[in-house]
């Protein structure tokens, strides 16, 4: 059984805006660094596990922030990073920019057969699940374990939610919806907001009947 640990664009620009200026503020504040432990995830819950890891990049960047291994692969879109950045290289946004999206069926063919697709990375509703989706369609079992994206670096501080072996779509269902019900908002609209942001079959939440691939 051909089961892929699918982790997108882990380059320094997208990284590091989710991490702390200076390493020192972590450790003045107690925090955990959060790379290491995103590592961990990785071995822990997929490679320990059999699953082949691969990563995803754009040709003309290079890998920022994880440790792969000897047997890992890494793969390459058929765009670039400026071809999906709305900023020039001088930092300025672009005007009337439209991003370009990788081709999806050309990335999965790089693959070979699949039996079970987990996907992680940046972004979890945008790339991470527009690749997702494309899997779907094609047949693949998919599933987005939604730790491992860009929600990372807020779910690994939850001492009382993460776990670092594994991942549980109604775990995770449970813990938004608590947060959400904590601020005051009554349980059938909070039922209603996590439907409209993860109704995709790529998050697992729903029946084949409720979940839906929105164009």
């Amino acid at each position: 059984m051909n089961k892929i640990f699918l982790y997108l664009y882990p380059i320094e620009e997208y990284t590091k805006m989710f991490l702390f200026s200076n390493d020192e503020i972590y450790d003045n504040f107690g925090i955990e660094k959060p790379l290491p432990i995103l590592n961990d995830c990785i071995e822990k819950r997929y490679r320990s596990k059999g699953y082949q890891i691969v990563f995803v990049l754009y040709p003309n960047k290079k890998m920022f922030g994880i440790r792969p291994k000897a047997k890992d692969k890494i793969i390459y879109t058929d765009i670039a990073f400026e071809d999906n950045n709305a900023y020039d290289e001088n930092g300025k946004e672009k005007i009337n920019f439209t991003p370009k999206y990788l081709n999806v069926s050309t990335l999965l063919s790089k693959l070979g057969q699949i039996d079970e697709l987990v996907l992680g990375g940046y972004h979890f509703a945008d790339c991470v699940k527009r690749v997702g989706e494309e899997a779907i369609i094609l047949g693949i079992d998919t599933t987005v374990d939604l730790d491992l994206t860009d929600l990372f670096f807020s779910l690994y501080k939850v001492k009382d939610y993460f776990n670092i072996d594994s991942y549980n779509p109604e775990r995770y269902k449970k813990y938004w919806q608590q947060q959400i019900i904590f601020e005051g908002e009554n349980k059938d609209f909070v039922e209603k907001r996590f439907q409209t942001l993860y109704g995709s079959p790529v998050y697992k939440f729903y029946s084949e009947e409720k979940s839906k691939i929105s164009r």
